[in-house]
């Protein structure tokens, strides 16, 4: 039996005997959300999500629900008309709030006031969600008249996404009808579902009973065929708990593969934390994509003890031919920056590893709301939100896993960047050059939204000497100096301080290169 650690949108029932949490509520979770951006060239409505989760046992009537949006200094309130006596286990409904003039290229801020009743028939008043101890906040949704600065060849997605079939003791997610309909708004071009293994083989009646026939992962299989659209692509996949060199669990994103099971850190039963599978045991797949889940995030001492957690070692991503790396797994820029050195370190020892860059969010549009405390507190951050930090791959057929597979990916919180080497012919992200030198070619982008570009950086890896080199003052077309072994990549910021970074292209001089 599990005891929460953290998870989101928090699970807030979850009870062992004789202990009930001090955020439980004799009511259903109910949760609004919003999509942070809506582009005008996608949608001519903000679409608002009601949540609700277990009603089944605790029915609830949802009525008054009324929104307050504050754009500059005007506010408004709108009516919405709904009243729903709920009692299934999960239900959501969407709002769609037409855009008016006045919000274009603004920051709207946006309360909704609900009133819903509880196992008690109590009516009780809630702004936003109906969880105890959680602090007051606004969302905030940018209206933009401007697509996100990426030429058409570039599509952009989540490569880390959970839905509502990740549901157990600890977390839930939203249903991949809202993630469909905010993803496309917001700019997004893809996403890959990864829900957790441990939650796939669960039946769905019962996420404490295993289910050897898998009827979840069918069931979602067929849901995302019916959503998949050319306009949005919605592709299958797992966030496998697996088995490191030291046989301890880690988290593999197997995108368009057939179930593989893995519940050594589920806690499902205590003190059974080896893995079902190792990662020698999978094989790399023509239409498929093996990514290695957020390899640089910091593993909690009791996690490593009770779940037998444990760290991607360079070895992992060598032995088993994982090149793809999703280390960016949240927006906070020092985190960024910190997965950046981490990657850097491993591009200087020789190893061709593609960053990519995700979220990892269990159903959170506009805030992250965890158990911080099992049984005790909870608590709301932005940290880790859908597509705040996304992948871009050069794909004109909206296929994101050729687009990854071709290694032309870049990463970024808004801006465009894109570069090439030319010598006798152009080189690209994720090609090899045999050169002494060559041109730098470059381009990048932004918008209102993010501002100006303030600065590019271009970054020279040395494998022989060890060092990677930092230039600023970078003139397009100019010539560089190529490494003997290494590589080149690039990075841009804009003033409001968004980033984007390139994979490298790689520099492998032959003898007679080297002897010319």
């Amino acid at each position: 039996m599990q005891i929460p650690l953290i998870g989101a949108y928090a699970e807030i029932h979850y009870t062992l005997k004789g202990l009930k949490a001090a955020y439980y509520n004799n009511a259903p979770e109910i949760i609004i959300d919003l999509p942070k951006r809506c582009i005008l060239k996608r949608c001519n409505t903000i679409p608002i999500a009601l949540i609700v989760k277990d009603a089944h046992l605790f029915p609830t009537l949802i009525n008054n629900i009324s929104l307050k949006i504050k754009c500059s200094e005007k506010t408004e309130k709108i009516n919405l008309p709904f009243t729903e006596q709920i009692k299934i286990p999960f239900y959501s409904h969407i709002f769609e709030i037409p855009i008016k003039e006045e919000y274009y290229n603004k920051t709207l801020q946006l309360w909704v006031n609900f009133t819903y009743t509880n196992k008690n028939n109590k009516k009780i008043k809630a702004i936003n969600d109906n969880y105890k101890a959680i602090d007051k906040h606004s969302f905030s949704c940018y209206i933009a008249t401007d697509d996100l600065p990426f030429p058409d060849d570039f599509k952009k997605g989540e490569p880390h996404y959970h839905s509502n079939y990740t549901a157990d003791q600890v977390e839930f997610g939203a249903p991949l009808e809202i993630a469909q309909r905010f993803a496309y708004c917001m700019g997004m071009d893809w996403f890959f579902v990864t829900d957790h293994s441990y939650d796939l083989d669960d039946s769905p009646e019962n996420y404490l009973v295993n289910d050897p026939h898998t009827p979840k992962w069918y069931q979602q299989e067929k849901e995302i065929r019916s959503l998949d659209r050319d306009e949005l692509r919605v592709v299958q996949g797992e966030e496998i708990s697996i088995g490191n060199k030291n046989k301890q669990n880690v988290h593999l994103l197997a995108i368009n593969y057939s179930f593989l099971p893995g519940k050594g850190d589920s806690a499902e039963k205590w003190f059974r934390n080896k893995p079902d599978l190792q990662l020698s045991d999978i094989q790399q797949k023509d239409d498929s994509l093996l990514i290695a889940a957020h390899p640089f995030d910091e593993v909690p001492f009791l996690q490593k003890i009770s779940l037998n957690r444990g760290y991607w070692h360079l070895e992992d991503f060598v032995d088993n031919d994982i090149d793809l790396i999703q280390a960016i797994n949240c927006n906070s820029l020092p985190k960024v920056y910190y997965a950046i050195n981490r990657w850097k370190n491993y591009l200087l020892k020789g190893s061709k590893l593609y960053l990519l860059a995700g979220n990892d969010a269990h159903g959170n549009f506009q805030f992250m709301k965890q158990i911080k405390t099992p049984f005790l507190k909870l608590f709301i951050s932005k940290k880790q939100i859908f597509a705040s930090f996304f992948t871009a791959c050069k794909t004109k057929a909206n296929d994101p896993i050729s687009g990854i597979k071709s290694k032309y990916i870049l990463v970024s919180n808004g801006p465009f960047l894109d570069f090439q080497l030319k010598t006798e012919r152009l080189y690209h992200i994720g090609d090899t050059v045999n050169e002494k030198s060559a041109q730098l070619i470059f381009q990048c982008n932004s918008s209102l939204e993010f501002g100006e570009i303030i600065i590019t950086k271009l970054f020279i890896g040395d494998l022989d000497k060890q060092i990677e080199i930092c230039y600023v003052k970078n003139i397009n077309k100019m010539s560089i100096s190529l490494p003997k072994r290494g590589y080149i990549r690039m990075e841009c910021l804009t003033e409001k301080m968004f980033i984007a970074i390139s994979n490298p292209i790689w520099v492998e001089q032959h003898e007679d290169t080297m002897y010319d």
